[in-house]
């Protein structure tokens, strides 16, 4: 089977209590099965603790239950206590394998690391990484060879229009966008409605109203709106496109939808350069780390977003690319 692994996830290595924000807080741990077997074979009293703590969520998940936010097992010194008392082997798969991300095609798997994570964000948006090239060999998948083919043709096309560096960034999304209208009208058969609206109010009003770990987070966006993006972020916001593409892309072999992937592109710019522009001393990277961990990487905001994409006709690519 194919692999492709970028440059920059061999490099990824916890910074732990250094780390600026974490993963332990915020999120449920859902525990898998095979780790809470293991747990419940233990004896003592930190095994009564992890099974006082591990409950059933409304989603059927078994989970660890936050302690004002918190993980209960990140300790007041910001480490990890099943790992010291039980051994990096011992994590559930959730705290083993973030922020490591697979993705499997069937007859090749890709690698990724997440933004929310600090760490892992300074390393995508960092520098430059080897993209993929498009002769994987594809056969015997549940989905069909050649649609497979074209989505890996038409995600290395996209890959250049958005890092073509002698253009501003804001005309390379916008012809992304136009490329991508193509590829979705021509092999998918959709097309996109020719709204046009007044303004991207809309776009912060949608994220304001979503579900954050942060409370302040809506207001942040809010101050945000109407600032004026600065041209000088435009290598991390190409590398922030490029990630995206490699991440969600090739998902249009189901989903039948290559224009979703832009869409979380211009959002993503849009409210984080905004945000970027409104503050002092700005740290894109953390911004848009924070703008991850808040939206991509929350599936409940993400589906929303998603949602929209397809059915409020202001998410139309026409619309969207009359304001860039």
């Amino acid at each position: 089977m194919n692999k492709f692994i970028p440059n920059y996830y061999k490099e990824f290595e916890c910074i732990a209590k250094l780390c600026p924000d974490s993963c332990c807080q915020g999120w449920d741990v859902v525990v898998d099965e095979n780790s809470e077997n293991y747990y419940n074979s233990l004896k003592g009293d930190f095994a009564d603790k992890i099974k006082e703590v591990t409950v059933t969520d409304e989603d059927g998940d078994r989970i660890f239950t936050l302690t004002d936010k918190r993980c209960p097992f990140w300790n007041k010194d910001k480490l990890c206590d099943i790992y010291i008392n039980l051994g990096e082997e011992h994590l559930c798969d959730t705290c083993r394998n973030f922020p490591r991300i697979t993705m499997d095609y069937e007859c090749f798997t890709e690698y990724t690391l997440s933004l929310a994570c600090p760490k892992a964000a300074e390393l995508i948006l960092g520098e430059d990484f080897i993209f993929p090239l498009s002769n994987y060999k594809i056969k015997n998948t549940e989905y069909h060879p050649y649609l497979m083919r074209l989505l890996l043709s038409a995600r290395n096309r996209s890959k250049d229009i958005i890092t073509e560096r002698g253009i501003p960034f804001k005309k390379r999304l916008k012809n992304l966008l136009g490329f991508n209208v193509a590829i979705q009208d021509q092999v998918f058969n959709k097309k996109e409605e020719h709204f046009k609206g007044d303004d991207l109010s809309f776009i912060f009003d949608i994220h304001e109203g979503l579900d954050f770990i942060n409370p302040e987070y809506a207001e942040i966006i809010k101050k945000a709106e109407g600032s004026t993006i600065s041209s000088e972020y435009d290598d991390v916001f190409t590398r922030l496109a490029v990630y995206y593409i490699y991440r969600y892309y090739l998902n249009a072999v189901e989903t039948k939808n290559v224009l979703s992937t832009i869409k979380r592109i211009f959002c993503a710019y849009i409210i984080t350069g905004s945000i970027a522009a409104s503050e002092t001393e700005p740290d894109l990277i953390r911004i848009i780390q924070n703008y991850s961990k808040e939206v991509e990487h929350s599936y409940e905001n993400a589906e929303t977003l998603e949602l929209l994409f397809e059915s409020d006709e202001r998410f139309s690519a026409f619309n969207l690319a009359g304001f860039i």
